[in-house]
Parts: C-alpha cells; structure tokens; sequence
C-alpha cells in the first residue's frame, strides 16, 4: 500500500491525532494505519480512542483497522478493546 508523505507524517506523530479532510481522501485508511502502528508500540488498546460522526463510519473504522490488524497478525481480543466511537 502507498501512503502519503502526509499520511506518513500522521502515522510518525507522537501525539493526538486529528485528520480533517474531504470524503474519499483516504482518513480511515491513515487512522486505521496510525492504530496499527500504536499497537506494534505496545500502546494498550484500551488507551486507543477514535472518533466518528456517523454509525456508518464507525462500522468502516472498526471494519479496516480488524482487516488490517489481522493482516498483522494482532490478536482479535486485542482489536475488540479499542475505543471507536461517534460524536454527536
């Protein structure tokens, strides 16, 4: 998978991560892979908070970051234990 410099830069970031962009540009793909990479840093799952405004982008987030931690081998009780939610 080719990702963006800018992509790159939010998996690189040590600190809270917010992405803001156009339908299409590929945020749940760069949060699901920010995820990802918290995870192999041994970041607890439960200290994992993503946050969506609509149910079905909840769905989508939950559904790329389990394909794509499976993909890593990371266990499914560990993928369960992070915090996706909406806001309303």
């Amino acid at each position: 998978m080719k990702i963006s410099e800018e992509q790159q830069a939010i998996i690189n970031s040590k600190v809270d991560t917010i992405v803001i962009s156009n339908p299409g540009a590929g945020k749940t793909t760069t949060l699901a892979l920010k995820v990802i990479d918290l995870l192999k840093n041994n970041i607890k799952p439960e200290k994992i908070l993503c946050i969506t405004y609509t149910t079905k982008a909840k769905k989508e987030m939950f559904d790329t970051i389990y394909r794509m931690a499976k993909a890593q081998e990371i266990s499914e009780s560990i993928i369960l234990k992070i915090n996706i939610h909406t806001f309303h």
